[in-house]
C-alpha cells in the first residue's frame, strides 16, 4: 500500500505548490497562507478510501475545484460525526442515563439513522462485489491483485469459511460491512489532525524543521519505498514527539467485565482520611484511561514533557494552553527508562493504546502483512510520515 500513500502525497505536494505558485505571481505576495487542515483532511479521506475498501472518495480533487463535492459514503459519514461531535443535554442523559436512548425522534437520531442506513447500503454493495469477484478468481485457480484491506478481510473469511472446523470463526457479511466505518475513523480525521499538529510544531521550531529538511532532500526519489521510509531516524523521532505531544485521542475509557483491584505504585489518601493501596473495581464500572496526561505527566518523561501557561480571553475567561516549545524529537534519542514500563502499543507512549483493544491500525498492518517490524508498523500513520517527508 506504499504507493497509494506516496501517489496522493505527491497529488497533495502539487496542489500545494500550484497554490503557492499562483499567489506568488502577485507582486504584494511575500508568503502564502493555507488552511492545511481541510486539504489534509480530503487527501486521509482518499487514501483510507483506496487503502481500506478500493473506494475512490477524489475528495482533493473536489476541493481544489472549489468545494469538497462529497460522495454519498463520505457524506453520510461527515453527517454522523457532526452529528456526534457537539454536546447536548439529551446527548449527556443518553450517555450516561440509558433509558432516555429509548428517545429516537430528535434530530440527532434523525441524522444518525440516515446516514447508517446510507452507509450499510454502500457497505453492502461493496462486500458483495468483493466476494462475487473473488469467488469467480477461486473458481479460476486465480489469486486476486486486490490489496485493499476489505478484500483482504473478505478473502481470509471465505478461506476459513471453506475449512472444516473453521466457519465459527469467521465473519458474518454484517459483521464484515461493519468495519467500513472503523476504517474511516481510524484513518481519516486523526491522521489529518495529527499532521497538522506535525506540522504546526515544524513551524513553531525552524531549528527542527532544518535538521528534518537537511535529511530528506538527502533522499534522491520522491517514491521511497516502505524500508526506505524507515529509516529516516531524525523523521522518525519527529514522528513519535509529534504522536506524544499532540495525541489526538485525548482519553478513552474501559468497562470492568468482572470485579478486579487496581494496584497503586503509590498510596493516597482518600477524601474520608483513608489510605488506600489499591483501588477496587466492581463489574460494570467504567475506568478513565488519560492518555495525554500520561503521555506529558513529568514524572515518566523528565520536567519539559509539558508546560502549561495561562492567558485570557477578550471575554475574561482563563484559557489554558500548553507550551509548544517543549517540542523535543531529540529526547528520543535516550528515552525516559520509566517510559518503558508503559504498556504500550508502539512507541512507549499511551497513543494506540495497547492491549487487545490497541488501536485498529496495528490490526490493518497484520492483515497487510507487510515485512517490516511492529514499532513501525502503524500504517494508517505511515502518511504522517509521507507528508512531511513531501512538503519538507
Amino acid at each position: 500500500m506504499t504507493e497509494i500513500f506516496v501517489a496522493k502525497s505527491n497529488e497533495l505536494r502539487d496542489v500545494l505548490k500550484k497554490i503557492s505558485t499562483s499567489n506568488s505571481s502577485q507582486e504584494t505576495a511575500e508568503w502564502t497562507p493555507i488552511e492545511m487542515l481541510s486539504h489534509l483532511s480530503c487527501t486521509t479521506l482518499d487514501i483510507i478510501g483506496l487503502a481500506g475498501f478500493d473506494y475512490h472518495f477524489d475528495s482533493l480533487d473536489h476541493l481544489i475545484r472549489g468545494g469538497r463535492d462529497e460522495s454519498e459514503l463520505s457524506f453520510a459519514f461527515s453527517q454522523i460525526l457532526n452529528a456526534i461531535g457537539g454536546f447536548t443535554l439529551l446527548g449527556i442523559l443518553k450517555m450516561w442515563f440509558p433509558i432516555f436512548r429509548l428517545i429516537q425522534f430528535d434530530r440527532r437520531s434523525r441524522i444518525e439513522r440516515s446516514s447508517q442506513k446510507t452507509i450499510q447500503t454502500i457497505g453492502r454493495k461493496l462486500v458483495e462485489e468483493r466476494k462475487q469477484m473473488l469467488k469467480e478468481d477461486m473458481e479460476k485457480g486465480q489469486v486476486s491483485k486486490a490489496k485493499d484491506l476489505l478484500t483482504l478481510l473478505i478473502r481470509a473469511n471465505l478461506v476459513e469459511g471453506g475449512t472444516s472446523g473453521q466457519r465459527d470463526k469467521t465473519l458474518s457479511d454484517e459483521e464484515v460491512m461493519d468495519q467500513i466505518p472503523t476504517f474511516l475513523v481510524a484513518g481519516h480525521e486523526t491522521t489529518s489532525t495529527a499532521t497538522t499538529w506535525a506540522l504546526y510544531s515544524l513551524a513553531s521550531h525552524p531549528d527542527v524543521q532544518t535538521k528534518l529538511r537537511e535529511e530528506l532532500l538527502a533522499f534522491p526519489s520522491d517514491t521511497p519505498t516502505m524500508e526506505e521510509l524507515n529509516a529516516f531516524e531524525y523523521l522518525d523521532r519527529v514522528v513519535r514527539e509529534t504522536l506524544r505531544y499532540h495525541g489526538v485521542v485525548q482519553g478513552t475509557t474501559r468497562v470492568a467485565e468482572q470485579d478486579d483491584v487496581i494496584p497503586l505504585e503509590r498510596p493516597f489518601t482518600d477524601k474520608y482520611g483513608v489510605v488506600r493501596h489499591e483501588i477496587k473495581v466492581k463489574k460494570g464500572d467504567g475506568v478513565l484511561i488519560p492518555i495525554r496526561v500520561v503521555n506529558t505527566l513529568q514524572e515518566i518523561w523528565g520536567d519539559d514533557s509539558e508546560e502549561f501557561k495561562y492567558v485570557f480571553s477578550s471575554s475574561g475567561m482563563i484559557l489554558s494552553l500548553f507550551d509548544d516549545m517543549l517540542f523535543s524529537p531529540d529526547r528520543w534519542l535516550d528515552p525516559p527508562k520509566r517510559s518503558a514500563s508503559l504498556p504500550s502499543a508502539w512507541g512507549n507512549q499511551l497513543s494506540f493504546i495497547a492491549g487487545p483493544r490497541a488501536c485498529i491500525g496495528l490490526r490493518f498492518a497484520l492483515v497487510e502483512f507487510v515485512p517490516f517490524d511492529v514499532p513501525n508498523a502503524l500504517n494508517l500513520f505511515t502518511d504522517i510520515r509521507m507528508f512531511l517527508l513531501f512538503f519538507f
